[in-house]
């Protein structure tokens, strides 16, 4: 077991990196569950693989547990979701020291975290990723939320976890594409502090082992951690994470809404797909060296993640546009690149942003 700590005062916290540990997690919730109770958050599908049998290693423990379940897939991330396992919760018998567990991918980190965020003004939580795209970046930094119709994450709040486990034997039962999807947020922590990191992930081999992706998950999540540290609350510093993000929620957003004969979008996938775009623009804009840009590029397809985002760019992403969280007043606060390591906030106006965009729809069908 290694671990690192997200230094955030009193409200620091330890990130455990282990492989195939469960004990370890049963003995760390027994010993945060200060009055023997504990509530296990899951979609249903990660239920079957690994929370009902953590529940009954709670169990028999010692602990007065519960497993929660939600419908897998996007359209649980809900206020509606959260009322429903609130209900639940309650009726249980939560108290002010009853830890949430959030077992699952991001999506069951934000909606098990902002379930934690309001149950009685707040109760422990501890994240525990079971995806790569978890593992290396949504499980740390405290953010929760839920969707709106208008646009992704709109309702929400920071509540730190506890601590976190990241354990990479959960990945064996991942699919390739989503242990690929979720390497993209690694390229975009590499891209913005690891010239080292991008180096290794681009020479991962194809089918990517959980045990060889551990060191590499660490090192990313050691990026996340040193610039939450600095700005939990994203009021300035912490926005440089968001890189590839603008565009990429957009078409997340419109995939899961208009797309016919395919699956919608992986979060990671169209990250990457953003990552891609913003490198275009750092180099017409903010003088990222074509070969830093080209590394990156390079980094995401040996990962088997897509780049060509052109032909996503429809009028619905755009529309997307206007419903970015980031966008304060007129402008939204693009991350781009001036070289790798080298991020900075630029902000454009949302009419510039979306000239742009429909330059290259132009551009596309000409």
């Amino acid at each position: 077991m290694t671990a690192l700590t997200v230094a955030l005062g009193d409200r620091s916290y330890p990130v455990y990196f282990e492989h195939a540990a469960e004990s370890a997690l049963v003995a760390r919730v027994v010993k945060t569950a200060r009055h023997g109770r504990a509530l296990v958050v899951s979609d249903e599908r990660v239920a079957r693989l690994h929370g009902e049998r953590l529940v009954e290693a709670l169990r028999a423990a010692g602990l007065q547990a519960v497993l929660l379940q939600f419908a897998e897939g996007e359209a649980s991330k809900t206020l509606a979701t959260v009322a429903r396992l609130a209900d639940e919760a309650i009726r249980f018998g939560v108290d002010r020291t009853t830890p949430v567990v959030a077992l699952g991918g991001g999506l069951t980190g934000d909606v098990a975290g902002l379930l934690a965020a309001l149950l009685l003004r707040g109760v422990p939580l501890i994240q525990v990723p079971t995806t790569t795209l978890s593992q290396v970046d949504s499980s740390v930094g405290g953010k929760t939320g839920v969707n709106h119709p208008l646009g992704k994450n709109l309702i929400g709040a920071f509540h730190q976890p506890a601590w976190v486990q990241v354990d990479t034997a959960y990945l064996d039962s991942l699919p390739l594409r989503d242990r690929r999807a979720g390497l993209a947020e690694a390229v975009k922590h590499a891209a913005l502090a690891s010239p080292a990191l991008l180096a290794a992930l681009t020479a991962l081999p194809a089918d990517l082992p959980p045990r060889a992706l551990g060191p590499l998950i660490q090192a990313a999540v050691a990026i996340k951690a040193q610039v939450v540290a600095a700005d939990e609350r994203e009021a300035g510093q912490r926005q440089i994470l968001n890189l590839g993000h603008t565009l990429g929620h957009a078409l997340e957003s419109a995939s899961h809404e208009h797309t016919a004969g395919e699956a919608p979008l992986r979060h990671g996938e169209a990250v990457s797909l953003g990552l891609a775009w913003a490198l275009e623009e750092s180099v017409a804009h903010t003088g990222l060296p074509p070969g830093d840009a080209e590394q990156v590029r390079s980094a995401l397809i040996q990962l088997g993640l897509p780049v060509d985002w052109r032909p996503r760019v429809t009028a619905a992403v755009i529309d997307r546009l206007a419903s970015d969280k980031k966008i304060r007043g007129e402008y939204v606060h693009l991350i781009l690149l001036a070289g790798l390591g080298r991020p900075l906030i630029v902000p454009v106006t949302l009419q510039d942003l979306r000239a742009r965009l429909l330059r290259a729809i132009d551009g596309r069908t000409r």
